[in-house]
């Protein structure tokens, strides 16, 4: 019993093969159609003008840009005239964005349409051919349609049999009961109901030998079979998409160095203690990192501090220059009272050394109570404060830093020997992508380090630069070359991890150019090599161009 129902299964699944590829006849025109890819969309360019036209729904959305830089044009008036099809005004819907009724999208044909734009008192005339039958056989392709599908009675004609053939197989391996033939009966019924699902797609004949009908969705980028990429005007808004008309020039080519932001020595100020002691406040406070201040102002006070031993040398020389003053002072007292019995000269000689032994007490007096004023020796901003209340300090210990932010070096070490080519200019790049113009002042004529200090002054300083950040220093050497001078933005990294541009082909499709590239200031590049002059290079939006895959 179970062999037959196996060969019954293998039978119904040749008749069901048959049927479902049957009316060859009328089924291969209808696929066709709905297969053929394409959409409608039309590219005219003319006159520095960039049109892209394209059916969504019942409307003709046009984009309007420059040729050269790829900017959207705004407040154009665009007039669209056809045999046969009504004229019209499209309306602003956006940036470069213009949308015109429609109503004749749904007329299948081909529309010569001619466009009348108006820009900036310049008045342009373009035409183009518009193919509307093959976006409706696009967007046909792209639908799938089950209504369609479950209005075939042999859809449910095969779902019954299934259902059967499914209770079937239930009953026959129940666990009492095994056969040989079950794997066969198994591998007959997996096979019917793979064919069953294939069925409405194959329609008169195999799908895999038909080829990948294109997305109706146009306005998605996606690269292509050649490499090359297409991204659609919409897509070119979002990302701000700009180009540059290539042209030759001679330029120096660059060499990058590594620097350092240094202050300018002549605006450059330290504090230092004089000897040990405590530190003390004014009584405006104490200076604090940022805070301006002008040359000559006192930043705090030092109390010098005497060790222990100094001390105690210091308070016997004390005492006995007490003693001796007390000495004078009588010795001073018992001549004047006996004036004209002894010398003057006696007299003049004990009363200058009175004088002598109060400048001694003087001198040896207590040096807590004395204060040494700090000052700032320059005008400027302070950088470094290491300065408390009461710290005790050592001498020749830093306390305060004072520099001027707005006059700045930057100290860069090369390689090259003294004897290189002069340089001729020099800019440099902050970790903030800035650029930064800068004057060469000169070079060490001494090696640090097995490497040659070079200095130069910065021209344009900015609030972001600070003093001992690392920079990246671009100087320019030797004679001129010829190349394409291009924002660095322009260039990206292809698979292979060499450098290339993106090239606008037509107003929609880019392709890549492998190119040989040197540095030019930090924000631009020379390209040496591999761009034709007047191609349309992507400045802007590369690095995105560069990721659609």
């Amino acid at each position: 019993m179970t062999r037959f129902i196996a060969l019954a299964l293998c039978l119904l699944l040749s008749a069901t093969s048959a049927a479902a590829h049957g009316g060859d006849d009328h089924d291969h025109e209808e696929e066709a159609e709905v297969a053929a890819p394409g959409g409608a969309r039309i590219e005219v360019a003319g006159s520095n003008i960039e049109l892209v036209a394209a059916i969504a729904g019942r409307e003709l959305k046009i984009y309007v840009d420059r040729q050269a830089t790829n900017e959207p044009i705004d407040g154009a008036v665009i007039a669209v005239t056809a045999d046969g099809i009504p004229a019209g005004t499209a309306k602003a819907a956006g940036s470069g964005t213009y949308l015109l009724p429609a109503p004749w999208a749904d007329e299948p044909g081909v529309k010569a349409l001619k466009f009348v734009i108006t820009a900036e008192a310049t008045s342009v005339t373009l035409e183009s051919k518009l193919d509307i039958a093959s976006a409706a056989r696009a967007e046909q392709t792209a639908a799938f349609s089950w209504q369609a599908l479950l209005t075939q009675p042999q859809t449910w004609l095969l779902a019954g049999i299934a259902a059967g053939l499914g209770l079937v197989i239930s009953l026959t391996f129940r666990p009492r009961r095994t056969s040989g033939a079950a794997p066969l009966m198994l591998v007959a019924a997996l096979l019917l109901v793979g064919h069953t699902t294939q069925a409405p797609a194959h329609e008169g004949h195999d799908q895999a030998d038909e080829p990948t009908p294109a997305l109706s969705a146009s306005d998605a980028p996606r690269r292509l079979a050649d490499g090359n990429v297409f991204v659609p005007k919409p897509s070119q808004r979002l990302l701000r998409v700009r180009t540059f008309v290539a042209t030759s020039q001679a330029a120096r080519q660059s060499r990058e160095l590594i620097g350092a932001v240094v202050p300018d020595p002549s605006t450059f100020g330290q504090v230092q203690a004089p000897m040990d002691g405590r530190v003390e406040i004014p009584e405006r406070g104490i200076s604090h990192v940022g805070q301006r201040i002008e040359a000559g102002e006192v930043l705090a006070f030092l109390s010098p501090s005497i060790p222990i031993a100094d001390l105690g040398t210091m308070q016997q020389l004390t005492a006995e220059v007490i003693g001796k003053l007390r000495i004078a002072e009588q010795k001073l007292a018992r001549l004047t009272r006996i004036a004209g019995v002894v010398a003057q000269k006696d007299i003049d000689d004990t009363r200058a050394e009175l004088d002598a032994l109060r400048e001694q007490q003087r001198v040896l007096a207590p040096k807590d109570a004395e204060r040494i004023p700090l000052k700032a020796p320059v005008s400027g901003v302070i950088s470094v404060a290491n300065v408390r209340a009461g710290q005790v300090v050592t001498t020749r210990e830093t306390l305060f830093e004072i520099v001027d932010p707005h006059r700045l070096w930057i100290e860069a070490i090369g390689v090259a020997a003294h004897a290189a080519p002069e340089i001729t200019a020099a800019h440099a790049t902050d970790p903030d992508g800035h650029s930064i113009r800068l004057s060469y002042l000169g070079r060490a004529p001494s090696l640090r380090q097995q490497s040659q200090p070079l200095q130069f002054k910065v021209e344009e300083v900015h609030d972001g630069l600070i003093i001992g950040s690392a920079v990246k220093v671009y100087v320019q050497q030797g004679e001129p070359v010829e190349g394409t001078v291009l924002p660095d933005a322009a260039v990206v990294r292809g698979p292979n991890g060499l450098p290339r541009v993106w090239d606008k082909m037509s107003a929609e499709h880019f392709r890549p150019l492998p190119v040989r590239v040197a540095p030019l200031d930090g924000t631009h590049v020379l390209v040496l090599d591999g761009i034709e002059a007047g191609s349309r290079i992507v400045v802007e939006g590369a690095e995105l161009i560069n990721q659609v895959r």
